[in-house]
């Protein structure tokens, strides 16, 4: 038999490893992110797919992208991505 207290205990570390899954996984609690990515289709429109992620918005300055192309990556905090292109 357990007690309340202890009910209460587990209770509130599954609540807090659940909030703790949500918010690694959500961009809107984790913050903005960048990365490196390898453009994997240039589709037009001043989109580029990557590693998965379907549409990439292409600053202007990235004006010549290539398939297989290892460029800078960054996710807003609502979940928007943005091509700011390769490294020098």
């Amino acid at each position: 038999m357990t007690s309340g207290h202890s009910t209460n205990r587990q209770l509130g570390a599954a609540l807090k490893r659940a909030a703790q899954r949500a918010g690694e996984q959500t961009p809107a609690v984790r913050g903005a992110d960048w990365r490196l990515a390898t453009v994997t289709a240039v589709t037009g429109g001043g989109l580029v797919e990557v590693d998965g992620v379907l549409e990439v918005r292409r600053l202007a300055s990235y004006a010549a992208p290539a398939v297989g192309q290892v460029i800078v990556i960054s996710q807003s905090s609502s979940g928007n991505w943005l091509a700011l292109g390769p490294l020098a």
